[in-house]
């Protein structure tokens, strides 16, 4: 018996992981391109709607408010967040990648996932707090008229 718990012992310290986890895969990274994808859906239906029921609401970033002058608010802004949301999504794991390439264990790849969608993330949902706050103003100021 013990010599076959040894044995058992040195193949399970010796084995390697393989697959998904040899790059530091996880939960995270679904979870991070699903909160990544709702946040900046989030915030691109507020401007949509922003744009489109208040007055005097404008696009502040130049390069998205080209898009939507020469192809329509919708198309505009569901490409531009496609755009958005796939070069986040390159970036971060490509990072991630690159990190647990370089440390065996993978162990930093979730702290890069973390970074790479968390901050984005919460930066969409500070602008569609801040969006819908622009509505709600504007839409009591059209009640007050």
């Amino acid at each position: 018996r013990l010599a076959g718990s040894r044995a058992a012992t040195r193949t399970r310290k010796s084995s390697r992981p393989t697959g998904r986890s040899q790059f530091g895969r996880s939960a995270l990274c679904l979870s991070g391109v699903a909160l990544l994808t709702a946040t900046k859906s989030a915030d691109a239906l507020t401007t949509g709607i922003g744009l489109r029921f208040v007055p005097g609401v404008y696009e502040a970033n130049p390069a998205v408010d080209a898009m939507l002058s020469r192809v329509g608010v919708a198309t505009g802004l569901i490409v531009s967040s496609l755009v958005i949301v796939v070069a986040i999504t390159a970036i971060t794991e490509i990072a991630a990648i690159a990190v647990s390439m370089r440390r065996r264990d993978g162990h930093l790849a979730p702290l890069v996932r973390l970074a790479g969608y968390g901050l984005p993330s919460s930066l969409f949902s500070l602008v569609s707090v801040y969006n819908a706050t622009v509505i709600v103003a504007g839409v009591r100021s059209l009640e007050l008229m």
